[in-house]
């Protein structure tokens, strides 16, 4: 069929006797956010509000370019330019399709059959007029399509939450708005809004069956919505270099890295963490081009530059890179650094922790490179200020030739100029302040520090403790409290102190609740109860003041030197 452009009105798409429209396997799960959902809802609610009654009819409303390739064979229509305003307004048709359910259900099955299903024969399948692509596919008909809902669908990846996010504020809205003076009742909002949209909404329905001729379109017309990612991007990419036998299997790969995550951004850093392991570092806003150039290179190996094995290797990276995020290992010294890496918030150190966990069948070596990496982190970063791009630049580099073979040896080799010196630990230690907003650093320190203290009484035989890493429930306490009351006298320069390591500690919740803003001897008595030997040292103390601080901080800091040791 030659390409032909339309103005059409909604309804004549959404309708049970058109053509059903699906999206093709290239095209990028739902992206739009509340954002996009408002503008969509304001614009629908003014128009309504611009045109009293019949005044509305034969009034028409905008909406852009729809672009799509006609399947005649199939009896489709592939959407390429739409897809993300066509499933936001079937979402909102199904809020009003169940708004109408118990005061109408006739009108409510009116809605299902002529906009969201087509009419089939009894018991046969539903035949959707609109179907995204595989990775919202299930869920998108489970969630807004069926009717009735079977309960929620479960949310794997952020799409999913996206959808779901996006019905839950048209539905939030049409109750806001039916409770504003002088708005009809739910039934005629209803009415009016579906009518609305099947009658006034409309789009320049551009199509044809040539691909070439459609896709040159889409690639002049100014999407509406939001760009594409660069996962998005590069899984375009790769779909259509992949022979047609392998695309099933393909998908089903990046399917499972899609579901690494509810979130879209951390699903973008995974692929940069990947990609510098493979390659080193790379900006964030080149990576698309970088890795596009690398796979049209002849001499990339296999494994970088073949659609199936790029896709198969990156899924199985998604299983580990889960994994590494949660902390979770078989080897519980692992599991430790792995979680400690997450508590400081170091996502520099993912590529490095990713390599070693991918490529290194020792768990030994793991660990161990694991702790070099937060060994590293806490002294060159947290203790000693050092310049956050210069530690990024050194664990990129570990990262990569991990994965390219390097030993254990090889990788902390890279590592040790950044460790500082002893003396230079201890004098920064000894003066180091922390604030709240970094309180992933004052939950590490204190936690090693406590571990560092049960590993040398369970050395001396005298019976381990339960490590601080073990309980989820401490809390950071501040011995001079943050807002000190009646009881404390407030100490000059009191935020330069409130914040130093040795004016912390931890005590379970309940413990800190009872602390609080009381007398330092009642806090006594409430750190005994803690069972932590980090505490043990304030019973060396009548009172607590600026010299009482400044001397637990120095028996902290030489502590320090053998929790974060040099390697």
């Amino acid at each position: 069929m030659p390409t032909t452009a339309n103005a059409v009105p909604i309804g004549t798409l959404l309708t049970s006797s058109a053509t059903p429209i699906i999206v093709p396997r290239v095209q990028r799960p739902y992206s739009w956010e509340i954002g996009e959902a408002k503008e969509l809802w304001d614009d629908i609610i003014s128009f309504h509000a611009r045109y009293p009654e019949s005044t509305i009819n034969f009034r028409e409303y905008f909406m852009g370019a729809l672009v799509g390739q006609a399947d005649e064979e199939r009896n489709v229509v592939e959407i390429l330019d739409g897809q993300q305003r066509l499933a936001t307004l079937t979402i909102l048709l199904s809020v009003l399709r169940d708004k109408l359910a118990l005061k109408d259900p006739e009108a409510a099955r009116t809605i299902q059959i002529g906009n969201i299903v087509k009419f089939v024969q009894l018991g046969a399948s539903p035949e959707y007029l609109l179907t995204l692509n595989k990775v919202d596919r299930v869920f998108f008909r489970q969630e807004i399509q069926e009717y009735p809902r079977d309960g929620q669908a479960e949310t794997r990846v952020a799409s999913h939450v996206l959808i779901r996010k996006v019905r839950e504020f048209f539905d939030r809205k049409f109750d806001e708005y039916v409770g504003e003076e002088g708005s009809p009742p739910p039934i005629k909002l209803a009415y009016r809004l579906h009518s609305i949209i099947n009658n006034n909404l409309k789009v320049v329905f551009i199509q044809s069956s040539s691909w070439d001729d459609v896709s040159d379109v889409f690639e002049r017309l100014n999407d509406r919505g939001k760009g594409l990612s660069t996962l998005n991007l590069l899984r375009n990419h790769v779909l259509s270099m992949t022979p047609d036998h392998q695309l099933d299997d393909v998908e089903d790969f990046w399917e499972q890295v899609y579901g690494l995550s509810q979130s879209s951004s951390k699903v973008d850093t995974f692929l940069r963490h990947v990609w510098i392991t493979h390659r080193g570092d790379v900006k964030k806003q080149s990576l698309f081009k970088e890795i596009k150039a690398v796979m049209a290179t002849p001499s990339t190996k296999d494994e970088l530059k073949d659609p199936y094995k790029f896709s198969k290797n990156l899924a199985a990276d998604a299983e580990i890179y889960k994994a590494v995020l949660g902390g979770t290992h078989s080897d519980p010294d692992c599991t430790r650094w792995l979680k400690a890496i997450q508590t400081l918030q170091a996502t520099s150190l993912l590529p490095a922790a990713l390599s070693c966990v991918d490529e290194w069948g020792t768990a030994g070596d793991q660990a161990a490179l694991l702790r070099s990496l937060v060994t590293t982190f806490v002294r060159f970063g947290v203790i000693t200020g050092g310049d956050s791009s210069s530690l990024e630049s050194v664990v990129y580099k570990v990262a990569y030739v991990v994965r390219n073979g390097a030993t254990l040896e090889e990788a902390q080799s890279l590592l040790r100029p950044l460790l500082r010196s002893d003396d230079q630990v201890l004098e920064n230690f000894i003066e180091l302040s922390i604030p709240n907003a970094k309180s992933g650093y004052q939950r590490h320190l204190l936690t090693e520090l406590e571990n560092h203290y049960s590993t040398s009484v369970a050395l001396r035989n005298e019976g381990p403790e339960k490590t601080a890493g073990d309980s989820s429930v401490l809390w950071i306490e501040h011995i001079y409290p943050q807002h000190p009351n009646a009881g404390w006298e407030a100490w000059k320069g009191h935020e330069s102190l409130i914040n130093r390591l040795g004016n912390l500690t931890l005590v379970h919740k309940k413990l800190n609740v009872t602390a609080s803003n009381r007398p330092f001897s009642a806090k006594q008595r409430i750190y005994r109860e803690s069972g932590l030997h980090l505490n043990e040292y304030l019973n060396r103390f009548d009172d607590w003041c600026p010299s009482s601080l400044d001397q637990r901080q120095r028996y902290l800091a030489k502590a320090a030197l053998l929790a974060w040791p040099r390697f």
